[in-house]
């Protein structure tokens, strides 16, 4: 028998993720203007600016359309 107690649960930090997911968005951003499309390219970093701002992730379509500024 051990005296110890559990430990408790501690769930992982997202925040790696989220920047990897702030890292694609700015990467696809690169490749579009990169390959001519400036339009499609500026709505990536319209994205970019929203998350960078501190903001959370759009995930209704009204929070998309603020986002985006459309």
């Amino acid at each position: 028998m051990s005296n110890q107690r559990k430990g408790k649960y501690q769930s992982k930090d997202t925040s790696h993720n989220d920047m990897k997911f702030f890292k694609c968005l700015k990467m696809a951003g690169t490749v579009l203007k990169g390959a001519g499309h400036e339009d499609e390219a500026f709505y990536f970093e319209q994205l970019v600016d929203h998350l960078s701002s501190g903001k959370h992730l759009p995930l209704t379509e009204e929070e998309m359309t603020r986002a985006l500024g459309v």
